[in-house]
């Protein structure tokens, strides 16, 4: 243990910020000392982390600040910085000054795992982006082995594995800080709407040619698309330019130097959309954006939140960010809607939404596709090359202004469009969820088909 340290004004919290740090002390209290801290993306993870790093110096702790990318552990050394925390640095990939006395360290974790010889010594570890541990990596449990005991604070928005399990056994406490509901109401994010189609597409399938989507309903503002690999990436940037609209693609192998260029470009303005594979998920901020392109599936909710989190941020003269959902992701029994309650654990299923689904099908209540009812599934394979439907994309609304006569008359429409289609009236259910956000009672749809049939109009 260091000596005391000299510390400057303690940081200015919002106060559900503050909340969730006597949620984390009550939890380790109770001699849960791996604990889970859940913030949205936009909610003020690493300013919140910083209050309890600045505590920590206070009572003479060394504090190690654990990131798995680059520009992770960029960021949380300004992040640091500037609330006058001494930062030093062990990251191969850092031009940083090392400061090895520094009672704060933020490390790369393929850095300690390479060499255990510079590994530093910490009486809290702050673990950014906790949901890339995993139990099964030797390297995750080999690290923490030579930490055991010491406090841990995992940091968050999507506390799941890739395979959508939770993050048990390496955290044993969880605290949920605040929801995206709450923080919109709050102001400290921005509201959206969605563009989608009114039903989950097949794999490989997209409603809309994404660049024609974003060409129509963008609006010009500033946009982060993700395309389901390099080349599809590669060939949206192109055709974004071709339209006139300046795009940059980036990728996992795209050299540094570039993708810092791209994105500076795209803080200035000057690139209106980037293009990417799941490389703009974390590690980046960029409050601008406020159209997101979905041109991909989504297997759990982790992936999908990270996606959309991207363009809820605030940023000046940004009222409203927009989601298009080219595949309907979001009509998922376990993707949902952005701001949709959802029940966090660390055992089982990491995120789950908090209200009961339907499958699309047979409306039997479902956790995950495929339906146990039914065995309807549509996300099961892949395709080789993504397929424009032509689904036509139906603005979805939380919460509309329409009495229930209205909805009666609309339901009716629908119905009426249906059948004069040739379509079976089923395929009213998944109109009328993507547009009032709620399932359509079987019995209320029989009795509109009867209603329309029998008035011969």
């Amino acid at each position: 243990m260091t000596q005391p340290c000299p510390s400057p004004a303690a940081l200015s919290l919002r106060p559900y910020q503050e909340e969730a740090i006597r949620g984390v002390r009550r939890v380790m209290g109770r001699g849960q000392r791996r604990v889970c801290l859940v913030l949205p993306t936009g909610g003020g993870k690493t300013r919140t982390a910083a209050a309890v790093v600045q505590s920590a110096l206070g009572r003479g702790n060394r504090v190690l600040w654990l990131a798995h990318r680059a520009e992770l552990v960029e960021q949380a050394c300004a992040t640091l910085e500037a609330f006058g925390l001494p930062v030093g640095v062990v990251a191969a990939s850092s031009g940083r000054a090392a400061r090895p006395d520094s009672p704060v360290q933020v490390a790369s974790i393929q850095t300690l795992v390479a060499r255990d010889a510079v590994r530093p010594p910490a009486e809290l570890i702050i673990w950014d982006e906790c949901h890339h541990a995993s139990e099964a990596a030797e390297c995750w449990s080999g690290l923490l082995d030579a930490y055991r005991g010491v406090p841990m604070i995992g940091l968050t928005a999507t506390p799941e594995r890739g395979d959508g399990a939770g993050l048990a056994p390496l955290f044993n406490g969880l605290v949920v800080g605040a929801s995206v509901a709450q923080l919109t109401a709050q102001g400290h994010l921005v509201p959206y709407e969605i563009l989608r189609p009114a039903r989950t597409l097949g794999p490989g399938e997209v409603a809309q040619n994404p660049v024609a989507a974003y060409l129509a309903h963008g609006g010009g503002r500033q946009g982060i698309l993700f395309a389901r690999n390099v080349e599809e990436a590669e060939r949206y940037a192109a055709a974004l330019g071709q339209a006139g609209v300046r795009a940059e693609c980036v990728t996992a192998t795209t050299p540094t130097a570039d993708r810092e260029a791209a994105v500076e470009l795209y803080r200035r303005g000057v690139v209106r959309v980037l293009t990417n594979v799941y490389c703009l998920t974390e590690g980046v901020d960029l409050p601008a954006a406020a159209v997101c392109i979905l041109a991909r599936g989504a297997g759990a909710p982790g992936i999908a939140i990270q996606m959309w989190g991207r363009v809820l941020r605030p940023s000046p003269g940004k009222t409203s960010a927009l989601i298009l959902d080219l595949r309907g992701i979001t009509h998922g029994p376990r993707i949902g809607l952005p701001d949709d309650d959802r029940a966090y654990s660390l055992e089982g299923h990491g995120i789950r939404l908090a209200t009961e689904r339907h499958c699309q099908v047979c409306s039997a209540v479902i956790e995950s596709y495929p339906c146990p009812a039914c065995g309807y599934c549509p996300e099961a394979g892949d395709a080789a090359e993504t397929v424009v439907t032509g689904d036509p994309l139906v603005k979805f609304a939380r919460k509309r202004a329409e009495g229930e006569a209205e909805r009666h008359a609309t339901l009716l429409r629908w119905v009426r469009e249906a059948l004069g289609r040739g379509w079976k009236p089923g395929s009213v259910r998944f109109k009328w969820r993507a547009v009032y956000g709620e399932d359509l009672d079987m019995r209320r749809l029989m009795l509109a088909v009867q209603e329309v049939r029998s008035s011969g109009k």
